[in-house]
């Protein structure tokens, strides 16, 4: 998805779609961890909610700067 896209889209919408991609970033690593046998099967739940809360702060950083 393009900038100018991403751009384009209302304040919410923008909000959902990065917490939709935090969320299978998280999904990614955690099936990473999983594939390197690192934490078992709670690194995908973990990551998950690692990443997620990651994210949350960083959503909230931003909008206290704009």
């Amino acid at each position: 998805m393009s900038s100018v896209v991403f751009d384009s889209l209302s304040g919410p919408m923008r909000m959902l779609l990065s917490r939709v991609a935090f969320l299978l970033v998280g999904a990614l690593v955690g099936l990473g961890l999983y594939a390197l046998d690192v934490g078992g099967i709670l690194a995908v739940p973990l990551a998950v909610v690692g990443v997620l809360a990651a994210g949350e702060l960083y959503l909230f950083a931003v909008a206290e700067t704009a």
